[in-house]
């Protein structure tokens, strides 16, 4: 039984690259709060790459990173199948609290593919192995960052966080070491587009080894020829082509970090913690209003003053925390300005510690967040001013519609048989619009979450049969047949009743007034294993075009609508019957032809309903 479960299991799983498509190229993949299944090999044992129990998973089409809270530990090698909600963050597609299998099979840990460093995309979540040289090293609050100059001129980050079991020291590589790294190639990368900031995580200190001998070895090398006459001028020639080769490289990667620095669409601010600027890319003097060239200002001389006592606080949480992020108003030396988010760094730079900030205009966005917020409120006083418009129509139309249904109902018995008709005509009508308002006023409570279940012990086939039997009388004034035919004798079940008998007036009457030939029958049948019941609602009326059924349990709406309508009602009585249904733990739905009839189908938990759709409704109770 558990190989047919497992086999069931894999059979459901997708390829990863399927898991991860991105049809539409916003670097995030579709598939994002879904529930996906993926198998494979894990390339990490988990908790080696930080978070206690994350690991890797790839298969031959491509990786992800699974994040669970707890589980029995996943190795190098293992074969998994994971099923969780798609997520995404910091650039990276993440499995999110999955439930984790481990396959019985002989661990393989994957092999590792060359990076390449022109699609990087292409192997997130996978194991890779480059080759590159050291730029500098970088620590930061979560780790180290070695920063890796490639081949190709490509820039790519090797970062081991902290708090590692095993450490991996990155102190011992000086910039224009040649290191080979193998770890699992991911990204971090925090604002779309998501194509920038890729890096690599090595699992273990074998992971991360030089590709050839230091530079300092170099330089040793040299004093040791001086005293081989021999060889001196070999090795000297030697090593001023290694270093040329060096510097150039050096000269190209810092060529480079400056070019991305001053093509950013954030404004770059490099600065002390006293707020002494040291350097600004083109957007921040564009931000600024200041020249391509020239002085670099203080930087709270731009700011708005009413602002400068929280960029005192911005810049003290980042002196303590090393990482703070606010809103900002900047004032240019002609008077314009605009509000801007700054997020905020501490780095290590020429033996001090600075702030790197990156500062974003989100004006225009805080003044649409703000007008959003505007509407809600807005939409909440509609709400609460329909509310009392309810509750006041409740007592305003109630209490005279109440004295003129009985005062019509005394005048029925008392006026000659010639007037009869109009006494009948006047209680009709009151009946009619009594319907009409608590059906609104019962739709306003369910939309207000109002409505609480109070489940009771009941036997449905009685309870349902009995509830047909006093709607037979309005079938029979039409001359219809009206038929129940339960599938058993008798159905416990703990249900609410009252909403049960909303649901079967509201299903059983649309029948019977929308049906003039034939009949209308009700039928009712648990499911094999006792948990759930199917009532259903036949009828050989008018039926229902396909086109307008997706629009069948929608408030107030009808198939026929004003003059033309050829039946009465307020198009609401199917919308209340699914909201109950909803409330219930149950669902509707409705099969239909035109000329042919309709079929409204009700599933209904038979345990307990009142699960978290009561948690959801605290007070009130279903009329």
């Amino acid at each position: 039984m558990l190989s047919l479960l497992l086999a069931a299991t894999l059979a459901a799983a997708s390829p990863i690259s399927q898991t991860l498509a991105d049809a539409d190229r916003d670097n995030v993949p579709d598939a994002v709060g879904q529930t996906v299944t993926v198998a494979g090999r894990a390339s990490v044992t988990s908790g080696r790459l930080g978070g206690p129990m994350a690991f890797f998973v790839q298969d031959a089409t491509g990786g992800i990173r699974v994040d669970r809270p707890a589980g029995p530990a996943v190795m190098r090698g293992d074969s998994v199948v994971a099923t969780g909600t798609l997520a995404f963050r910091d650039g990276l597609a993440v499995l999110d609290r999955p439930r984790v299998r481990v396959v019985d099979d002989p661990r393989r840990s994957p092999a590792a593919l060359a990076y390449p460093s022109r699609d990087p995309e292409r192997v997130e979540g996978r194991l890779v192995v480059v080759e590159a040289v050291v730029a500098g090293l970088n620590p930061v609050p979560a780790g180290d960052a070695l920063l890796l100059s490639l081949p190709d001129g490509a820039l790519l980050v090797a970062f081991v966080f902290h708090g590692r079991a095993e450490a991996i020291p990155l102190g011992g590589f000086a910039p224009g070491d040649r290191v080979r790294i193998v770890g699992v190639a991911g990204q971090y990368d925090r604002a779309a587009p998501y194509h920038d900031s890729y890096q690599i995580y090595p699992r273990t200190p074998g992971d991360v080894q030089r590709a050839d001998l230091p530079a300092g070895l170099y330089r040793h090398g040299a004093l040791a020829a001086l005293g081989l006459l021999g060889l001196a001028l070999l090795w000297a020639a030697v090593l001023r082509r290694q270093v040329a080769r060096r510097v150039d490289q050096l000269r190209g990667s810092e060529d480079r970090y400056r070019s991305l620095v001053e093509r950013a669409s954030d404004a770059v601010i490099v600065h002390a913690l006293p707020g002494e600027c040291i350097e600004l890319n083109a957007t921040a003097r564009q931000a600024f209003g200041l020249p391509p060239s020239g002085p670099v200002p203080h930087i709270e001389s731009y700011i708005h003053p009413d602002d400068r006592d929280a960029m005192h606080a911005h810049v003290a949480l980042v002196s303590g925390t090393g990482h703070a992020r606010s809103d900002l108003r900047i004032v240019r030396p002609d008077g314009t300005g605009g509000v801007y988010e700054f997020e905020s760094q501490a780095i290590r730079l020429d033996g001090g510690t600075h702030v790197l900030s990156l500062a974003r205009d989100v004006g225009a966005r805080r003044v649409y967040e703000q007008g959003l917020i505007d509407a809600r409120e807005a939409a909440e006083e509609t709400v609460r001013v329909k509310s009392a418009f309810l509750a006041s129509m409740s007592h305003e139309i109630r209490t005279p519609l109440t004295a003129v249904l009985g005062f019509a109902e005394i005048l029925r018995d008392e006026v000659p048989d010639e007037q009869r008709d109009l006494v009948e005509a006047i209680e009709a009508g009151g009946l009619r619009l009594l319907s009409t308002l608590n059906s609104v006023l019962d739709l306003a409570r369910l939309d207000a979450g109002r409505e609480m279940l109070r489940p009771a012990d009941v036997d449905l086939v009685g309870h349902i049969g009995q509830g047909v039997r006093l709607l037979g009388a309005l079938a029979a004034r039409k001359g219809l047949d009206l038929r129940f035919a339960p599938a058993v004798a008798a159905l416990p079940a703990c249900i609410d009743t009252g909403a049960l008998d909303r649901i079967l007036t509201n299903l059983v009457g649309n029948a019977i007034k929308f049906t003039d030939v034939g009949g209308v029958t009700v039928t009712l049948a648990p499911d094999p294993l006792g948990r759930w019941a199917t009532l259903a609602v036949s009828d050989t009326g008018i039926g229902m075009s396909t086109e307008f059924l997706p629009e069948v349990f929608n408030e107030f709406r009808q198939e026929s609508e004003g003059e033309a309508r050829s039946h009465e009602g307020t198009g609401l009585g199917l919308a209340i019957t699914r909201q109950l249904a909803e409330l219930m733990g149950g669902t509707v739905s409705v099969e239909s032809a035109r000329g042919v009839g309709t079929t409204f189908t009700v599933v209904l938990p038979l345990g307990t309903p009142a699960t978290a759709a009561e948690k959801r409704r605290p007070s009130g109770a279903l009329a």
